[in-house]
């Protein structure tokens, strides 16, 4: 396989089949704006690329993703509002391209990892993964349009309940309440989420794409609609005292970890 690396995102392709993994282990992955940016990249050229037919999404190390990197977390609402914007991109084309995109998760998915994981088709979980929602817990609200796509693709009541409480979805719980079919032993996740993106890639291509669009015309048809209002909501929850308070506790607490 071919592989392009650039700061901390592999870009590989073989035969029709394109994988992009974070590549930030000693961070769990965590987004800075720069991997935002570089994601956001490798998501358009595989988009673009007439021989790519199947996305594989991965995480190196021992989680997905650890959602945005507080150490460089935006300074200002507006610059709150632009990075959720550029989420809200990535995720939008993840789930308009019209090719499969399969998110292979391990360990912790946490907000914008979560999201990216559930804008994919195709979720395969290792039996420790999780998906995280914090958001309310920051003094903040869900981004990258996942209060649509956790809604979309599980029971409003359930999601409503994750994303007031701040909750936690593990790979068991995802499975019983059909968010994926597809739970694997840890040691099994590389092989498996690889298995199946080839299993995808050997379909007849058209077939694949026409039914991605039809699934789409259900449960993505109302995405852009909630997104500019999302971008607002969490540029002025960034402005608040509550949000201040949460974040100036959460990295006093690291700080004790370390």
């Amino acid at each position: 396989m071919h592989t392009e690396k650039s700061e901390t995102v592999l870009l590989g392709k073989e035969e029709g089949l394109a994988t992009i993994t974070l590549s930030r282990p000693e961070k769990r992955n965590a987004l800075s704006t720069e991997m935002r940016l570089r994601f956001g990249a490798c998501i358009a050229d595989v988009s673009n690329d007439p021989e790519v037919k199947v996305v594989l999404i991965q995480g190196e190390g021992e989680a997905f993703c650890a959602g945005a990197d507080l150490d460089k977390a935006p300074d200002s609402p507006l610059a709150w509002r632009d990075r959720i914007l550029l989420a809200q991109k990535h995720h939008i084309a993840i789930a308009r391209m019209q090719k499969p995109v399969v998110a292979a998760v391990q360990g912790m998915a946490v907000g914008g990892g979560a999201s990216i994981a559930l804008a994919a088709d195709i979720l395969v979980m290792a039996e420790d993964a999780k998906l995280v929602f914090p958001f309310v817990r920051l003094g903040l609200v869900p981004d990258g349009g996942l209060s649509y796509l956790l809604q979309a693709k599980l029971t409003a009541a359930v999601s409503i309940d994750l994303l007031l409480a701040g909750g936690t979805l593990t790979a068991a719980q995802a499975l019983r309440l059909g968010l994926t079919r597809r739970v694997v032993a840890n040691q099994e996740l590389g092989s498996a989420g690889l298995e199946l993106a080839r299993e995808l890639r050997r379909l007849p291509w058209e077939a694949a794409m026409l039914t991605k669009s039809l699934c789409a015309q259900h449960w993505a048809a109302g995405l852009e609609r909630v997104l500019s209002h999302e971008a607002d909501a969490f540029a002025l929850a960034s402005s608040t005292e509550g949000h201040a308070r949460a974040l100036a506790a959460m990295r006093e607490k690291l700080k004790k970890d370390k």
